[in-house]
């Protein structure tokens, strides 16, 4: 894993030199403004995202009928637990309702109509990636409620060259697929912009230098060869008429 997080930030580093053209014409906020973005990416939605069980989260199983079988557990680096009533479940990028069901249903092995509910004490995978031209760039822990302003500083900051009222914000949609959207932080901090949207685990920030270089290029070396290395981050891209997912 900590080789996982070096590789990542050195791409970052390496992204950060990064120059070219702009998004011609530059994407609204539900990203519908650019055919080429709209292919690539779904319309924004502000729905809050479900938590998503990463390596590392504590966790809470309870079986309501059956007490004496619940217990806590850590989330392995395979994504899998091993619990008595269940033995070993695979957890990893589920959401709390989904571990619950898996759980119940490898239960049945065991017990009779199980029932199952997961409470995550200690969201430890709980991250985003901040990259670009940041003074820190790779993945950062999310500790609360976090604006985009905030995650930057978690950053520690921004470099002189960067874009503020274009900062990127990717965020994964309910069907997998990314969703993106701009965010004028500059606007926000200058008091001519009130929004500074929340960000939630899985989010991906990236801060350009001016303008981002062609989409395309963008996407293949930021999120095709950055992103995928962590398991939080697990986004279905659409390249023309194909459709690929970033591997675990």
């Amino acid at each position: 894993m900590v080789l996982k997080l070096i590789f990542v930030t050195l791409a970052g580093l390496f992204l950060v030199g990064c120059t070219g053209q702009g998004l011609s014409p530059h994407p609204t906020e539900d990203s519908s403004g650019d055919p080429a973005i709209q292919a690539r990416f779904e319309n924004w939605s502000d729905t809050t995202p479900p938590y998503r069980i990463g390596e590392g989260d504590k966790l809470r199983v309870m079986f309501p009928l059956t007490p004496e079988l619940d217990e806590d557990v850590v989330v392995r680096p395979d994504g899998e637990v091993t619990l008595r009533a269940a033995g070993d479940v695979s957890l990893a990028n589920l959401t709390v309702s989904e571990a619950s069901a898996e759980v119940a249903r490898r239960a049945t092995e065991r017990l009779r109509q199980p029932k199952a509910m997961i409470a995550v004490e200690d969201a430890v995978s709980a991250r985003i990636f901040v990259g670009g031209q940041v003074k820190n760039p790779g993945v950062q822990r999310v500790l609360g409620p976090m604006t985009v302003t905030e995650a930057l500083q978690l950053a520690s900051g921004t470099d002189e060259t960067a874009r503020l009222d274009e900062i990127i914000l990717i965020r994964r949609a309910a069907d997998g697929r990314p969703m993106l959207r701009l965010v004028d932080a500059r606007g926000f901090l200058e008091g001519r912009a009130v929004d500074n949207p929340r960000v939630f685990p899985g989010d991906i920030l990236y801060v350009p230098r001016t303008h981002i270089a062609e989409l395309d290029l963008w996407i293949d070396q930021f999120i095709n060869r950055v992103v995928p290395f962590q398991r939080t981050f697990d986004y279905t891209l659409t390249h023309g008429s194909t459709t690929t997912t970033t591997p675990p």
